[in-house]
């Protein structure tokens, strides 16, 4: 017998297709989800690996002109934001490819790609905007507080703090919208061959007739999110310590061999462990995305048959 609450209910149905997908191993199928997870999933936060003090740092004999380090740094940061628009429009794409795949059972990149750019596109508009929205608001706030400073001199800090739950709230509001048209709106949109706005009207009648239902994915997607993250952290800090282990052997044995002069040699033995620890790292997501995909898809299904794009049958490669 169900729970009565299709968050619970389809967790089952989840972990039977994920072990279906993906066992017996083949690796065609788990590096192309593995990709798919480089944009789609993966973890949340960046690592920021070197740390550096310009202003300590030895004098080459070289000062750059200030307008040319300017123009530099704000070229840097054009490329990179360039780069980061790119890879949220491909992971918009794969959100839709990779409902294709689980609903398909058969995994492929190339077979969907071209014809679900377009949704692909508005997809990325959509959280395009939502990001702006929350960097609007930050910067509203950051004017709120140092606005007053330039006049008065001093910063207006009891507003400022006031303000801080309002960000809080917008925030979660934000991250559920992004929740539930990943989840729901992108199958919808697949579906009824629609945009975003069209899916979120639909979405939003079964949603809106079962808030009860919606608040307890919500919260407990949230907290499995957590449960995961946790799981997936602690599998990638053994991937890295079984990859850094020999590493380290050699680095000890050429710290010896080299007599000095060894910071070339680190270097490219660090580049080797970051070549062979990301797709290992992605790999160690695989079983974990998946799960969530199927997962969701099962909860749309039990708030709507209309919308059960998952196959009857059992996955193929």
């Amino acid at each position: 017998m169900g729970s009565g609450f299709y968050a619970f209910d389809a967790i089952d149905d989840a972990i039977s297709r994920t072990k279906t997908l993906l066992w017996p191993f083949r690796a065609g199928v788990w590096f192309r989800l593995a990709l798919i997870a480089l944009f789609v999933g993966g973890f949340g936060g960046g690592f920021n690996i070197f740390s550096y003090n310009l202003d300590s740092g030895p004098d080459m004999g070289m000062p750059l002109d200030p307008g040319v380090s300017m123009a530099l740094v704000l070229a840097l940061i054009g490329i990179v934001l360039l780069l980061a628009l790119i890879f949220l429009m491909i992971g918009s794409i794969l959100q839709f490819v990779f409902v294709d795949c689980l609903s398909s059972g058969t995994v492929s990149l190339s077979r969907t790609f071209g014809l679900r750019s377009g949704k692909g596109l508005r997809l990325f508009l959509f959280q395009f905007g939502l990001m702006l929205l929350i960097f609007a608001a930050i910067a509203l706030l950051a004017l709120i507080l140092i606005f007053p400073a330039g006049m008065t001199g001093t910063p207006n800090v009891v507003f400022f703090l006031l303000m801080l739950p309002v960000l809080l709230v917008l925030a979660i509001i934000v991250g559920v919208v992004m929740m539930l048209t990943i989840d729901f709106v992108v199958p919808v949109m697949i579906r009824d061959d629609c945009g975003v706005i069209t899916g979120w009207r639909r979405v939003w009648g079964f949603v809106r007739a079962d808030l009860k239902n919606t608040a307890v994915y919500v919260v407990f997607k949230f907290v499995l999110g957590i449960v995961v993250g946790l799981i997936v952290l602690l599998l990638a800090l053994l991937v890295l310590a079984v990859i850094a282990v020999p590493l380290l052997v050699v680095g000890a044995a050429a710290m010896y061999i080299m007599n000095g002069a060894v910071l070339p040699f680190y270097l490219l033995l660090l580049g080797i462990g970051v070549l062979i620890a990301i797709p290992f790292l992605l790999l160690v997501q695989v079983p974990f995305v998946t799960f969530f995909r199927y997962y969701s898809l099962g909860v749309l299904s039990s708030f709507t048959p209309d919308y059960d794009l998952l196959p009857p049958g059992e996955a193929s490669a």
